[in-house]
């Protein structure tokens, strides 16, 4: 009687049975059958009211999918069971019981019960329901499920693109265009599912980036918003501020290393060891070894958190777009209607936010491409206005989307009315550098959209009173020098200009509108041959040509090289030049050039017949990094004529590192004396695709200030400058140096008074009488007139 007493108890606790068939399934496989029995039945009552609460039932699917492992014969058709459930009652399920079968239906996933192939695009249709809660609920474990089944180096193709194909049909279903239904819902934790899988390195082949391509134009502004957002910044974080998994465990593991290891590794020593203290100090042991590589150079993958992530992203989200230029097409066409369609016909309006989002990811597209969308220069040239609200970021645009291909009689038009609305005397210096930069990002894409007149009109704002202005139009002027000097005024060229125009020796010849430049061999490859000097350190070299020439040099031409290092460029050298020392200038420069051709052989042109230095040996990663450093130096202007190259320059040329490297071109920019040292700033320009606010502006109004350097950083830092400067440090690092501590009558000084209140020495004080105590102040007084001595 007893025993069927506790039999009926337990077949009514459903938690303590549970726990008990956890712990010996075969002993309680009659009462798991009742249970089952009982759970069919349930389960084909409540088809027939669905929309009941039924609690106890959702306990009973529970308890079934708690135990479903144990028994995996009898619970083969339970999966199928709730998953059909779900897919005939899940919007008139009440939604208590909704995300019990949910929470069930994740465990059998978790514990490998169904496939994730079965249950995924399930939870993909469950996000049309009006539960906050519950999408939450799935839209983390697709992404956690999604991560598991490609994790590594290993991918679940099969799986991707399953997902990818079901991702795609709910984003152009019909119900998705609608923004009161529910199809939208469904669209929208879509798109931000395939967004957040590509953050973390998951989903980055070009099917996904498509996905959220065809997102871009839906009728939905928060979807599309969403889409466009993504494309203008793939590895931003999400829009409520969460970051990924990933970066979370990363700055968890920065904090631990930079604070708390230490601390970790010696609490472990004095407090009691529990499972808790165990664990923290095996993970500090991990974040020191990490450490301890980071310093050393090597990173550790058998302890790194980056194992688990796959191969990083390599590939510009833009460049992985199917028709670039019909998805430039269609934004540019939804923008256009909207700024030229009214509210009146029930017509949808983008907010002028919105509207700058398309026209930026438009203009990322023509420029990153290089495509021909002609009705765009003109749609924007209604906004060049200094009062236009985000005026800044139209400019930007603007400059972004120019490129080599674009015509330049469509450039022309803007380039005028930004310089007849911005570059004016009447406009604020801001105003002016803005409309200067611009100019100068759009005609460093596309030197043929200026005309030579605005040019030489633009560059006399060299001499502005604003440091601003005065920068962005000697950056105009150092362009095109180097571009093509020949639209400049012969006082305008430069030294190096014009004695290259003279002897009709320029390095690179003004390409013209559509000509493409092709490279033969390695682009470069004649600087390594030529300044191979450079990479000896020595002009002693019997193998180099410029030591060899060095040798053969005569006296007159010494006298004409040391003629030119002395000739300086003074149209940009200061504030004050006149158009009377531009002249003088010129004229010394041509006495020069009449030296250098009276002067034989004083100049050395390599030979033209020569064989690469590619087709003689492979080119090593070394010889590609000096390759790089001598494009730059060429295209800033710095690398001179072989034969009478600097020493600065040279130095620059053995210099490997790119801090040295960037130390040594200030250094020969400060030799120049061509004012350049505000240039740099207008050089990384030139190699940015995309450019901002802060590069229309300007680094003097916008005042940049640089990136806050790391802990690490500023350590490194105090170490460089306490170097060489030992007789300036205090008296305890001298003495820690020398490794001597302090003497016993210095420590006295510091102790606590109850510490010596005992000593002789200090108790004879207090015994003293009034002629030794007036003896010794007297003795004071006449030590401290004679200042100690």
């Amino acid at each position: 009687m007893v025993r069927r007493d506790r039999a009926t108890q337990l077949l009514n606790n459903l938690p303590q049975l549970q726990n008990l068939i956890k712990r010996d399934p075969p002993s309680y496989q009659e009462e798991f059958q009742q249970q089952l029995h009982h759970f069919e039945a349930s389960l084909a009552i409540f088809e027939l009211k669905p929309e009941e609460e039924a609690k106890e039932f959702g306990e009973l699917i529970n308890f079934v999918a708690q135990v479903a492992k144990c028994y995996p014969e009898q619970c083969s058709q339970f999966p199928t069971q709730i998953i059909n459930l779900l897919q005939r009652h899940y919007q008139v399920l009440n939604a208590d019981l909704r995300k019990a079968v949910v929470q069930a239906l994740i465990l059998l996933r978790n514990r490998g019960v169904v496939a994730n192939i079965h249950v995924i695009p399930l939870f993909f249709t469950l996000f049309r329901c009006h539960d906050k809660a519950l999408r939450k609920l799935l839209y983390t474990h697709i992404v956690n499920d999604v991560k598991l089944a490609n994790k590594g180096k290993h991918r679940n193709h099969k799986l991707n693109k399953t997902l990818q194909g079901f991702m795609y049909t709910m984003l152009t279903a019909a119900d998705a265009q609608d923004k009161h239904g529910e199809g939208a819902i469904a669209a929208k934790k879509s798109l931000d599912v395939c967004i957040e899988l590509y953050r973390k390195n998951i989903w980055t082949d070009a099917k996904a980036v498509n996905v959220i391509v065809q997102a871009s134009f839906s009728p939905i502004t928060k979807i599309m918003v969403t889409a466009v957002q993504f494309f203008l910044s793939p590895q931003k974080k999400s829009k409520n501020g969460d970051e990924s998994e990933s970066e979370a465990e990363e700055g968890e593991k920065a904090s631990m290393s930079r604070k708390n290891v230490q601390l970790v590794l010696h609490q472990s020593k004095i407090n009691k060891k529990t499972r808790h203290r165990k664990r923290l100090l095996e993970k500090a042991n991990r974040a020191r070894k990490i450490i301890q590589a980071r310093d050393e150079g090597t990173i550790d993958d058998s302890n790194s958190m980056s194992k688990n992530k796959g191969p990083p992203v390599t590939f510009d989200v833009l460049s992985l777009v199917h028709d670039p230029q019909g998805f430039a097409e269609k934004l540019f066409a939804r923008v256009h209607n909207s700024a030229v369609a009214t509210k009146r016909g029930g017509s949808t309006v983008d907010r002028f936010e919105v509207r700058l989002l398309l026209l930026k990811l438009v203009s990322r597209l023509v420029g990153h491409h290089q495509l021909q969308l002609i009705p765009f220069y003109p749609f924007l040239q209604r906004y060049l206005q200094p009062h236009q609200v985000e005026v800044t970021q139209i400019l930007a645009l603007l400059a972004t989307a120019s490129h080599a291909f674009t015509p330049p009689d469509v450039l022309q038009p803007l380039i005028r009315t930004v310089a007849d609305n911005f570059v004016s005397d009447h406009c604020s210096p801001e105003v002016m550098c803005a409309g200067l930069n611009t100019i100068r990002a759009i005609a460093a894409r596309q030197p043929l959209a200026i005309e030579s007149d605005l040019l030489n009109d633009l560059i006399l704002y060299r001499k502005h009173r604003d440091r601003g202005v005065m920068m962005a139009a000697r950056s105009l002027l150092m362009l095109y020098r180097q571009l093509n000097p020949e639209m400049l005024h012969r006082r305008d060229r430069g030294r190096e200009a014009t004695l290259n125009l003279l002897n009709g020796n320029a390095e690179k010849p003004l390409l013209r509108f559509g000509e493409v430049r092709v490279a033969e061999g390695v682009d470069g490859g004649e600087l390594l041959e030529e300044y191979s000097d450079a990479d000896n350190g020595s002009e002693s070299d019997n193998g180099s040509d410029s030591a060899c020439s060095s040798e053969e040099e005569t006296p007159q031409q010494l006298e004409t090289g040391s003629e030119l290092e002395a000739t300086d460029d003074e149209a940009l050298s200061s504030d004050t030049d006149s158009l009377g020392e531009d002249e003088n200038e010129q004229s010394d420069v041509e006495g020069v050039l009449k030296e250098e051709e009276s002067a034989d052989n004083s100049i050395k042109t390599p030979n033209q017949g020569a064989i690469r230095v590619d087709m003689i040996r492979p080119l090593t990663d070394e010889d590609f990094a000096r390759i790089s450093r001598l494009k730059k130096l060429r295209s800033s202007g710095k690398l001179h004529i072989k034969g009478r190259k600097r020493k600065a320059e040279t130095d620059l040329l053995e210099d490997d590192s790119d801090d040295d490297d960037t130390m040594a071109s200030a250094r020969v920019g400060d030799g120049d004396g061509d004012g350049d040292s505000g240039m740099s700033a207008s050089d990384e320009e030139d190699e940015k695709e995309y450019l901002d606010e802060g590069d229309i502006l300007g680094d003097y109004h916008t005042r940049r200030r640089r990136r806050k350097a790391t802990y690490e950083e500023r350590t490194q830092s105090i170490m460089a400058g306490r170097e060489g400067r030992d007789k300036f440090g205090s008296k305890k690092a001298k003495r820690e140096k020398d490794g001597r501590s302090l003497s016993n009558k210095e420590k006295r000084k510091t102790k606590d008074f109850r510490m010596i209140s005992h000593k002789r020495s200090v108790v004879s004080k207090g015994k003293r009488s009034l002629v030794q105590k007036r003896h010794e102040l007297r003795k004071h007084v006449t030590k401290q007139k004679k200042k100690g001595f």
